[in-house]
């Protein structure tokens, strides 16, 4: 059995995690480690959170309070390992910890919307035969209005309390914003080269 391991692709879905991590292989938590492992782990979509019930009875006074908080003492202080594992200690003695605010990974929604993109061309090729009207011909504000359709369909199940249905609107309304762009071409986003050099 193999496993293929991603240079650089390591996340924390836990501040123990660098603890267990300190306490088998010390010499591997540097500074470049840690900082890749922190942005991984916002770019996943976590951040530190407290939680109450995780604080100490008396927990210490020196922790780290947010992600920004630690990549400014990462980008201020002078490295010192044994001090870093011991804030990280406090962190999670006063109740914080990260949290993923994410229920699915990207790709994994992507991997829905592609089925919704597969299930409308099987649903709706028998009409577009019908009304003689190929998708091709459809100007972006036909895709508009029935994007529109959708997100009222959204707003009503939000009324009813229905989330599943409300979040089975929204798939609709995102695939059919792609085949709009399918159609149509998508402008690319260009990223700022500030944002892509942003140290924090």
């Amino acid at each position: 059995m193999y496993m293929q391991v991603v240079p650089n692709s390591h996340s924390f879905g836990s501040l123990e995690n660098i603890l267990v991590h300190y306490s088998l292989a010390p010499e591997e938590v540097t500074k470049e480690y840690i900082v890749v492992g922190f942005k991984n782990t916002l770019n996943r979509g976590s951040d530190l959170v407290f939680n109450p019930k995780n604080m100490k009875e008396v927990p210490p006074p020196t922790h780290f309070h947010s992600l920004a908080n630690i990549f400014k003492y990462l980008v201020n202080e002078i490295w010192d390992v044994e001090r870093f594992i011991e804030l990280i200690k406090n962190t999670l003695d006063n109740g914080f910890d990260f949290k993923n605010e994410r229920k699915m990974e990207r790709t994994d929604v992507y991997k829905c919307l592609d089925t919704e993109r597969d299930y409308q061309d099987l649903r709706w090729s028998v009409r577009r035969n019908e009304n003689g009207t190929p998708d091709a011909e459809k100007p972006p504000i036909e895709w508009i209005t029935y994007i529109e359709y959708h997100l009222n369909e959204a707003k009503n199940a939000v009324y009813n309390l229905e989330d599943e249905e409300t979040l089975a609107q929204v798939r609709k309304v995102a695939a059919l914003a792609v085949r709009c762009l399918e159609l149509h071409g998508c402008p690319e986003r260009v990223i700022p080269e500030e944002l892509l050099n942003d140290e924090n």
